[in-house]
């Protein structure tokens, strides 16, 4: 796997937060695990990852919080199950309210303050 770093436009931090994904062409949705987390994409832990370029809509459930978000992103590179590597897809946010965007905001910060303060 190549290093992506160089593309990032944002520090993502590791975390395990559940959720589900659906493809834009199916209402089946599927469950995942943000591995990491930025403001601009994810790491998603799945046995089923959709393929490079696959609109997709994530349901995250932050912690201590009832209502999810809702994020539209494109799948921007995938690791199918039997590599030697976790299997998942890396998603690239695309959309994203206001309000939701702030709840990730202050996570985030959250983790940041808890790395440093903790």
């Amino acid at each position: 796997m190549n290093d992506r770093s160089d593309v990032r436009s944002a520090p993502r931090f590791r975390t395990r937060i559940y959720g589900v994904f659906s493809k834009d062409i199916d209402l089946d949705e599927t469950e995942m695990l943000m591995a990491n987390l930025s403001l601009g994409g994810a790491f998603i832990r799945c046995e089923s990852p959709s393929s490079p370029g696959t609109s997709v809509t994530l349901r995250i459930y932050l912690p201590n919080e009832e209502v999810p978000l809702s994020v539209a992103g494109e799948v921007v590179w995938w690791r199918m199950p039997g590599s030697e590597a976790t299997p998942g897809m890396g998603v690239k946010f695309l959309q994203i309210s206001r309000p939701d965007h702030e709840r990730i905001t202050a996570f985030l910060a959250g983790l940041v303050e808890a790395e440093m303060f903790g």
